[in-house]
């Protein structure tokens, strides 16, 4: 297939294949964002920690006006913007058992990265100033724009008129973070729809990736068809140290998985594998992948980032 910014992204079979040659590396950006958001926690307290955090801010990620006006570092939204959210809602988000959302939150709340108010839960002033938080926050802008340039080059963007847009004299850097949590967020849901709930949902992502790492378009849609005769097995104890789990508790999860149907245990190690019933709705996954990735392009677009973006890769080139 050829790549590039000329595709014909209004037919579908050119639009399909696009879809499929851009689900790998947007599984590796996925993961590569939802590492460097658990700091010590692991992908559970992670999400959750994501999904309060993205909650809190809703009211400013739906308003184009506030989110020009907190889109650097230094425009701490205030406190009144940042709305708390009840456990019972963010359970229901990430399709997790209260239980295990109410008790994973006390526990962040005791380490001081959640504070519990009467009307909900939010991210505290502690852990929004911490200097691991502002090094992820940074982190993760970056992680995005290297991961545009190459969505860029393999045709991703629809094309679209010039418009206003900010300009801006320092990185928008809690903008973005407020539009990567908005697609991370999709993504878990999506995924959660699927597997049952959104941390199982990136737990096979993450064995995907494992099985797959290094394969090549071609080998990749043999895996597709066959996972079991072409996948490389991930051993559980690998797959745990890379979400910060322990064996133990990444043991119980697989077995989750495994019950319906997703994941396979051999001799050499797990190999993610998809149900009939959810085989048959892989294409519509992808598809759904690629129109949100461009959602979230489209808004960068909005806020003036991409040109901005554009701008240093073209100074980087003249340089």
């Amino acid at each position: 297939m050829t790549v590039g910014p000329d595709l014909d992204l209004a037919n579908p079979e050119t639009r399909l294949q696009l879809a499929w040659r851009v689900a790998p590396a947007t599984a590796a950006f996925v993961l590569r964002i939802e590492a460097a958001s658990r700091a010590a926690r692991d992908l559970v307290d992670g999400l959750l920690f994501a999904a309060i955090q993205a909650a809190n801010v809703s009211a400013i990620s739906s308003d184009p006006e506030l989110q020009v006006a907190y889109a650097i570092l230094a425009d701490a939204p205030p406190d009144h913007l940042r709305r708390p959210v009840s456990v019972n809602a963010i359970a229901n988000s990430l399709r997790m058992p209260f239980e295990t959302a109410r008790r994973r939150v006390q526990s962040l709340a005791r380490l001081g990265a959640i504070e519990v108010t009467p009307k909900g839960v939010r991210v505290s002033l502690q852990a929004l100033g911490h200097h691991d938080f502002l090094s992820n926050v940074m982190l993760r802008h970056e992680q995005l724009r290297l991961f545009y340039l190459d969505m860029k080059a393999l045709g991703v963007l629809p094309p679209s008129p010039p418009a206003p847009r900010p300009v801006w004299d320092q990185p928008p850097l809690r903008l973005t973070n407020r539009l990567i949590w908005e697609y991370m967020l999709r993504v878990a849901d999506d995924l959660g729809t699927t597997v049952g709930d959104a941390s199982n949902g990136l737990i096979l992502m993450a064995m995907v990736r494992e099985n797959t790492e290094g394969f090549d378009p071609k080998i990749l849609a043999a895996w597709a068809r066959d996972p079991l005769a072409v996948a490389r097995p991930v051993r559980n104890r690998k797959l745990a140290e890379a979400l910060n789990f322990s064996s133990e508790t990444l043991r119980r999860y697989v077995i989750a998985l495994e019950s319906r149907g997703f994941c396979v245990r051999g001799a050499r190690g797990l190999v993610a594998v998809a149900p009939p019933a959810v085989r048959e709705n892989l294409d519509r996954m992808v598809l759904d992948n690629l129109t949100n990735l461009q959602r979230v392009f489209a808004r960068l677009r909005q806020f003036g980032v991409l040109s901005s973006w554009d701008d240093q890769a073209t100074a980087a080139l003249l340089a």
